[in-house]
């Protein structure tokens, strides 16, 4: 277990063992301060910063969508449901990497999930970037 408290975001840092392994999961601890648009936890290749997996909070819509536009940096479909989260109150975001889907869990309930579009063993750095003060990432 790895664990990262207070990062400032924009946030990049690679995966234990540079890569996802079915079974383990990441979990997230933060707010959304008042006045946020969007923010977004990305997996990614960190040679060409595609996404295999965007998981994108957005405020400004009232939704989630998740997305990836790996190899080549072309967003493909988008897959929307709607936003878990509240300005100004504290979250915790798991994202468990199963066998073929990452699930995810808001406030330890369960979201939704994303079926891995891509070999998701290219993925080799976690990403945190927009509006969100993160307390702490884990890494189990």
């Amino acid at each position: 277990m790895t664990s990262i408290l207070n990062p400032i975001i924009p946030f990049c840092v690679s995966l234990p063992g540079n890569k996802l392994n079915t079974g383990h999961d990441v979990v997230v601890g933060g707010e959304a301060f008042y006045g946020a648009q969007r923010f977004s936890i990305n997996f990614i290749q960190s040679s060409s910063q595609t996404r295999l997996f965007h998981l994108d909070f957005r405020f400004d819509q009232n939704e989630t969508v998740l997305n990836s536009n790996y190899p080549n940096g072309c967003w493909a479909q988008e897959e929307r449901t709607p936003l878990p989260l509240i300005l100004g109150k504290k979250f915790n975001i798991e994202i468990k990497f199963s066998s073929d889907r990452f699930v995810i869990i808001v406030d330890f309930q369960y979201h939704c999930d994303f079926v891995y579009r891509f070999d998701m063993s290219e993925a080799d750095a976690l990403l945190i970037e927009g509006d969100v003060n993160m307390n702490s990432i884990q890494f189990n």
